[in-house]
């Protein structure tokens, strides 16, 4: 497996000024750490559970930048979005992943779709 990429809060604050440079109000600031944290994590409780790799921690950004949106505004899903893309293109083994593919994440995040499914689709685009 390739060394994983691991981000920090600065990097989501750099992709959310480089995506979304009209200022956005930040709503609940506490979502970026969080999500950053998720992303991080190492931990698995079940031992048939596959290690986190680069697309269960996009997927972990991806799902908590949807279902704990930091903006005060509709541009909520395109953050979750952008940030998810930019960290696959940082990634060695990056998946061939378009807009209306992250659209459908998005909105299967917001269906209720676990980390685990998110990152399953994401594999499939290897």
């Amino acid at each position: 497996m390739p060394p994983v990429i691991k981000i920090d809060e600065s990097w989501v604050w750099r992709v959310l000024a480089s995506y979304l440079p009209s200022d956005p109000t930040v709503w609940d600031p506490s979502s970026i750490p969080a999500a950053v944290a998720r992303h991080a994590s190492d931990v698995r409780m079940v031992p048939e559970q596959p290690e986190h790799d680069h697309a269960w921690r996009a997927a972990a950004l991806l799902h908590t930048l949807t279902v704990c949106p930091p903006l005060e505004s509709p541009m909520n899903e395109f953050f979750a979005m952008s940030t998810t893309y930019a960290y696959l293109s940082l990634a060695p083994d990056k998946p061939t992943v378009d807009r209306d593919l992250l659209a459908d994440l998005v909105e299967a995040a917001q269906r209720g779709a676990s980390v685990h499914d998110i990152a399953a689709q994401l594999r499939e685009h290897t």
